[in-house]
């Protein structure tokens, strides 16, 4: 066999593997988006909603889900599951030790989505959730509602800084800056910012009638 024929004949069997190896990745990938949107269908009461079960794959080392770049967006999906256990809104069980380790879990797993780096909006979503959070914990115990309450605008206000479209934790926040004490370092800083924003305002109007 010449050289030349061996060349050829290597490069058919590399574009036969190749071949081969991608029609499995997009066999692999079409499992993955399958049980996403099959995760996505199922009733919001089931505590497993959101959460797809890991699909058979063909190719090894979680190939097919580190290419589309699930492992975040399975973080943030097993974080709300968590929420959904340790706020479910039965009080018996939301006051119990086991609500409250669940609510913990939930804590910790958000902190972790945040930590991560894995997308300003996804850690934008979970730090507007851990302040939902928190904010919902001020309500339920108002003899030491002050600290969760601040904590919760801590959260909302680095949601904004991560998101700054993110529509929902600037609500929140002014939700939470609403009910904070007067005295509040919070409520000092939010004046303040009032107080600038209105005097650019008179400045602008009185440049207008030169």
């Amino acid at each position: 066999m010449t050289r030349r024929r061996l060349l050829l004949c290597i490069a058919a069997v590399l574009c036969l593997c190749a071949g081969t190896l991608a029609g499995l990745l997009a066999s692999d990938v079409r499992a993955w988006q399958t049980a996403l949107l099959a995760s996505d269908a199922r009733p919001v009461g089931d505590p497993s909603s959101g959460v797809p079960s890991a699909p058979d794959q063909i190719l090894p080392f979680h190939f097919a889900r580190s290419l589309l770049g699930l492992d975040d967006d399975l973080a943030l999906r097993r974080a709300l599951v968590l929420v959904r256990r340790g706020y479910t809104g039965i009080p018996s069980y939301d006051q119990s030790t086991a609500g409250s380790q669940a609510r913990a879990q939930a804590e910790t797993a958000l902190a972790r989505v945040i930590q991560a780096g894995g997308g300003r909006r996804r850690a934008a979503a979970a730090a507007n959730l851990l302040g939902a959070l928190a904010f919902v914990d001020s309500l339920a115990g108002a003899g030491q509602a002050t600290k969760p309450v601040e904590r919760s605008i801590v959260e909302f206000q680095n949601a904004i800084r991560l998101d700054p479209r993110n529509g929902e934790a600037k609500a929140n926040l002014e939700l939470a800056l609403g009910v904070v004490a007067p005295d509040s370092r919070f409520q000092s800083s939010r004046n303040a910012a009032a107080g600038k924003r209105s005097g650019a305002a008179s400045m602008s109007s009185q440049g207008r009638g030169y």
